[in-house]
């Protein structure tokens, strides 16, 4: 059996590289630097970096070594290169692509030598106006290098070159786009394969004359968010495995009353994501990849992401099939439109993304439009016409971001910021499209409200609020699909947009993937299992007049019981200001409960009187309405009390000043059920966490990485959040770390990643710094 399966030579290990070019290195390479794929023609700063660094031509050279069989013909394949690529084998141009986020495949069956053979690639990473997205200002970083994997496909004479497979109705639907060397008859055999094992089988027999359409009828068990049921489809032509690939049955209906997953209404709670991560851009492996989809799905709990500005890495839409996460995907570009030869690229890329990505069920929509561009009717007439000829199971959508325009896909998509914090969450459909058509908000917040994990606490809760809004206009209108935030991740941009420090800091997570309040917005309406952030450390002194006045708990609980130092305070429950969430809220705004009642020798009525006085202070501060100077007059004369005595209430139940400690807990219910626990309070101890994404790592066909994340914590494991704590990083065995060795944490934490070096083995990884213990961490190279 394996002698019948797809030979695939992967070719990712041992290039030469040098950042530049001669035209002479196709002939003679020189001997500069040996690097692995997925590569970065440069290592930048996390921060304060000219984006001119990568903008450079350089050259690649791999040599290897492959044994020819007869009577087979060999593909040459690449998948991404950042951003125009020339392509030679044993000194012969074979082909040039234009585009960094598609792939492109070339036949070297009469090139290929039986034996040693010479791979040339000349990398242009420059800005250049005739490639998407380039030719104005765009608002991310598109770095350079052969960031994606490369390979060599053995096929037989006749050959499967895409099979597009999807379940319609009861049947299977396959559509061959077949590469033929001869004009003999081929029997074809379907093996539908669930979990390693034969489901289905059948086959059919066809000529180089026929259309290669299949239809079969078959019952499959159906894909969706909670089960997310995965097929693969084995094509055997004649004796030799010709063909595989994942797929799953699934129906995607998008409507004016809302987006449809086999029949039910499902609202899009979703964020968009840049593939970019620190110092290598997009250079990063399958795993990683992967990750991202997993923190996507169940650390931020969306359901959907939107691959902003162009399509992913195809690892990660392999996860976000597994997961059951959806996928908005779309072609390269932001705002601008080029000229004709531009386009022609613009349009390539929509067939490209098409072919490459038909089978994964996460992608639930094509973006065949340039996000936030103006109309031209021409050239999206033809992206939408190409979208449509290759794909007639999904919708199309095409994000603008202005109102009344031009309609040629099949979904109105929107990038909505009319929000300000204080105002409407979302506009209402129809007053955007002027007519009624399914409807999608693409973006919001972001620019509206840059957000750094180390802002005050303020701005972080106001950052959250935000997003809250809008999720709650989305879930309130039924005529809105759903509502797609920006951005999941803080990335590195353009001079022209960001704080001045070439990152736009307008994610939920920061560049290491770690999370700001707002994240908890996401995560907080998932129900996969119980979940509390409270948001606010709880520091009086973090506050305007040292007051806390109220705190935000994110939570899927049913009710928040609240306690000061054991003492309970009051139950309370979520909030009606975000009623159409599916987990609104609970704001914790009373911080004194009955303890005047239990502790002061008040009367019941003059305990009202303090009590209601003390909150209105920290509402108001000194300058109270007159209602409240009266209520307090009346108690200062009834209980014969001085000005001094009665701040010294406020000081014990509100500033809680002079206290050995305060612990606050927060208890979540569902129903009578008590689920989790969070405390905050005054700290004495303090040390660095570590939490490692995986301390296995086996390499593939590539290196593989793992992401190391330093907090510093209080002692009830709270971040600090304005430490500045200076790591060292040291690495002993078969990894090698990303990026540099010494960091200083950011808002109380830092991230950093580690690669494997094809070696096997046991690796450490110290974390030192000068005021904790070591943190050693030991990683099992496979």
């Amino acid at each position: 059996m394996e002698n019948n399966k797809l030979k695939t030579i992967h070719l990712n290990y041992d290039w030469d590289y040098v950042p530049n070019y001669k035209k002479s290195y196709i002939n003679e390479f020189p001997k500069v630097e040996c690097v692995q794929l997925p590569h970065t023609n440069v290592v930048l700063p996390y921060n304060n970096f000219s984006e001119k660094l990568y903008q450079f031509i350089s050259s690649y050279q791999k040599v290897f070594t492959i044994k020819k069989t007869p009577k087979k013909r060999y593909v040459l394949r690449f998948e991404g290169v950042m951003a125009y690529a020339e392509v030679y084998l044993n000194q012969k141009q074979i082909t040039s692509h234009k585009g960094g986020y598609t792939p492109f495949m070339v036949e070297v069956t009469k090139e290929l030598i039986d034996g040693e053979n010479k791979l040339f690639v000349m990398v242009d990473s420059t800005e250049r106006k005739d490639i998407p997205p380039h030719g104005f200002v765009v608002d991310y970083l598109t770095y350079g290098g052969i960031y994606r994997e490369v390979s060599i496909i053995e096929h037989s004479l006749d050959y499967i070159e895409h099979a597009l497979i999807d379940y319609r109705e009861g049947s299977l639907h396959v559509k061959l786009l077949m590469n033929y060397e001869t004009k003999n008859s081929n029997v074809f055999t379907f093996n539908i394969i669930q979990k390693g094992k034969v489901v289905h089988t059948f086959q059919r027999e066809y000529d180089p004359k026929n259309y290669h359409e299949v239809n079969e009828v078959v019952a499959l068990e159906l894909w969706d968010l909670d089960h997310p049921v995965m097929y693969t489809l084995e094509i055997w032509l004649n004796d030799v495995i010709a063909y595989d690939s994942t797929f799953a049955a699934r129906k995607i209906e998008m409507k004016s009353s809302g987006f449809y997953l086999n029949g039910k209404h499902l609202k899009i709670r979703g964020l968009n994501r840049h593939q970019a991560y620190p110092y290598v851009g997009y250079a990063m492996p399958s795993n990683s990849q992967k990750e991202d989809a997993d923190i996507l799905k169940y650390q931020l709990g969306v359901n959907t992401v939107r691959s902003s500005h162009y399509p992913p890495s195809r690892h990660f839409l392999d996860r976000c099939d597994e997961i059951g996460l959806l996928v908005f995907n779309e072609i390269p570009g932001w705002q601008h439109i080029g000229d004709k030869e531009w386009q022609e690229v613009a349009k390539e890329n929509v067939k490209e993304m098409i072919l490459r990505d038909y089978n994964h069920p996460s992608v639930f929509i094509w973006g065949v439009r340039i996000n936030e561009s103006p109309d031209n009717d021409e050239f999206y007439q033809a992206t939408s016409k190409i979208a449509a000829s290759l794909d007639s199971t999904r919708p199309s959508g095409g994000v603008r971001n202005f109102k009344g325009s031009h309609l040629f896909e099949d979904v109105y998509t929107y990038n909505d910021f009319v929000h300000r914090g204080n105002n409407i969450g979302l506009e209402i459909p129809i007053k955007v499209t002027k007519k009624e058509v399914p409807y999608l908000v693409t973006e919001y917040n972001g620019h509206m409200y840059p957000t750094k994990k180390f802002d005050d606490e303020w701005h972080r809760v106001n950052h959250a609020k935000r997003h809250l809004g809008v999720q709650n206009a989305s879930y309130q209108h039924s005529n809105i699909s759903g509502a797609i935030g920006w951005c999941a991740f803080d990335y590195n941009t353009h001079k022209d947009f960001g704080s001045g420090d070439r990152i736009c800091y307008h994610g939920v997570m920061d560049m290491f993937r770690i999370p700001k309040y707002a994240a908890s917005v996401y995560r907080s309406q998932a129900d996969d299992k119980p979940f509390i952030d409270v948001l606010s450390n709880l520091n009086i002194g973090e506050n305007e007049a040292s007051e806390i006045k109220e705190v935000y708990v994110l939570t899927n609980a049913d009710s928040i019981k609240f306690y000061i130092n054991d003492e309970f305070i009051n139950e309370f429950y979520p909030t009606q200001q975000y009623k159409y969430l599916p987990h609104a809220p609970v704001i914790i705004d009373d911080f004194i409960g009955n303890l005047i009642y239990e502790k002061e020798p008040f009367s019941s009525k003059d305990a009202d009187r303090v009590k209601d006085v003390l909150r209105a202070v920290t509402k108001y501060g000194m300058n109270l309405p007159l209602k409240y100077k009266i209520k307090m007059g009346i108690f200062l004369f009834k209980n014969k009390m001085s000005i001094d005595e009665a701040a010294k209430l406020y000081e014990k139940y509100i500033g809680k000043w002079g206290q050995e400690s305060t612990t606050y807990r927060f208890e979540a219910y569902k129903g009578d059920e008590l689920v989790l626990v969070k405390e905050k309070g005054s700290s004495h101890k303090f040390d660095l966490a570590v939490e490692v994404s995986n301390t296995i790592l086996t390499e593939t066909n590539t290196y593989q990485t793992t992401r190391i994340v330093v907090k510093h914590e209080d002692e009830f494991h709270s971040p600090l959040t304005y430490s500045n704590e200076v790591i060292q990083i040291k690495t002993t065995g078969p990894i090698e770390l990303i990026g540099p060795s010494t960091l200083s944490l950011i808002g109380g934490s830092i991230g950093f990643y580690v690669k494997t070096i094809q070696k096997k083995g046991l690796a450490t990884i110290t974390i030192s710094s000068n005021n904790s213990d070591d943190k050693i961490i030991k990683i099992e190279v496979k």
